[in-house]
């Protein structure tokens, strides 16, 4: 399994989750992500092991505030902050973003994990990265490379 190659953990992703936006722009609240963008961030489920759980997106969305290097699209910033956001408006008002209620204290512990963990990452991530240069990557090169822990959710 430690030798799948970063191709065939996203096709076990989209397998496990059909209904998933692919090669279209997502509408996230009042926030557009583009495909090429949630692409990247699909990539980034696998590479990192993480589920698609509420707990484990906002983690996800802390990451790329921080794992990325400066040199990103400049609009990675007030996305990230404002997915954040939305999720925590929703949790503020008494609001489920997904299948379970998460008060607000636990969507910014969640957001703050996310953070801390792409600071820690030994190689920062380049935001303007070839995706199809990675495909073909094997994870466990992948994760050693910028010092990803697997989370275990894809391989």
């Amino acid at each position: 399994m430690a030798e799948l190659t970063l191709r065939q953990g996203l096709d076990r992703y989209y397998a496990a989750h059909p209904d998933f936006t692919q090669n279209a722009d997502l509408q996230v609240g009042w926030v557009t992500v583009s495909w090429t963008d949630l692409h990247k961030h699909d990539m980034m489920h696998v590479v990192t092991g993480y589920g698609t759980s509420l707990p484990e997106e906002v983690r996800l969305d802390g990451i790329f505030l921080t794992a990325l290097t400066w040199r990103r699209p400049w609009y990675y910033y007030p996305r990230s902050i404002a997915l954040f956001l939305a999720v925590l408006w929703d949790a503020v008002r008494g609001r489920s973003s997904g299948t379970c209620y998460y008060n607000p204290l636990q969507i910014c512990r969640f957001y703050l994990a996310g953070i801390l963990e792409g600071w820690g990452y030994r190689r920062k991530i380049d935001g303007f990265i070839n995706t199809e240069d990675l495909l073909d990557c094997r994870l466990r090169s992948l994760r050693q490379a910028y010092g990803i822990t697997n989370a275990g959710a894809w391989d």
